[in-house]
């Protein structure tokens, strides 16, 4: 049995707080430039498969924590479930990424030229835009589509950043498969996985 690790707790809580974000933009007139910079960057993070190392600063992933919290515990605000529903197609997209012949190792192609690219910069809106574009040649065309619901101003405002978001959100997913998980856990394991969250932050 896949044991319930910090690695698999912090990468789930990750993915879902890339969910958090996406609905707070979509849905407010809310700025999360600073707090989307470190799962921005954590997309051209390939040398360690340690989420300790690739999301290092717990405070990053607190609204994750509660919405992870809120899920296990069957909480069914209308905003809880819609996040749940964008994490479940996240995951998703995650495992049919797996399954299409060689388009894991192109997206990772893409991340390493932006990365090998002296030209390119470590600023968040060049990452933010050479994000969206992976998104849109390579995931964009996989079902199931994440559609996002939210305010037309705040989703043409924040169209780039959503999709960065999204990528950042599948990477985390990535993470989390990597270390075991499966969406059956959050059905069959609730128990388990709050006794892990309950020691998360200590």
């Amino acid at each position: 049995m896949v044991k319930i690790s910090d690695n698999y707790i912090t990468s789930l809580i990750a993915m879902l707080q890339n969910v958090y974000m996406i609905n707070k933009i979509a849905t407010t007139d809310y700025d999360a430039s600073n707090e989307a910079e470190p799962f921005i960057k954590s997309i051209y993070i390939k040398n360690t498969s340690e989420a300790n190392d690739i999301y290092k600063h717990k405070s990053t992933l607190a609204d994750g924590y509660k919405l992870l919290k809120d899920i296990l515990v069957g909480k069914n605000d209308i905003s809880i479930l819609t996040m749940q529903k964008y994490a479940l197609n996240i995951i998703l997209i995650q495992k049919n990424i797996n399954k299409i012949s060689d388009l894991k190792n192109m997206i990772g192609k893409k991340i390493d030229n932006y990365q090998d690219n002296s030209m390119m910069t470590t600023n968040l809106n060049d990452l933010i835009a050479y994000s969206e574009d992976i998104y849109k040649e390579y995931i964009g065309i996989i079902r199931p589509r994440v559609i996002i619901s939210g305010k037309k101003e705040y989703l043409d405002k924040n169209s780039s950043l959503i999709r960065a978001l999204l990528l950042s959100g599948i990477r985390a997913s990535f993470l989390w498969d990597y270390h075991g998980g499966s969406k059956w856990h959050l059905m069959f394991r609730r128990k388990e996985i709050l006794t892990k969250c309950d020691s998360f932050f200590i």
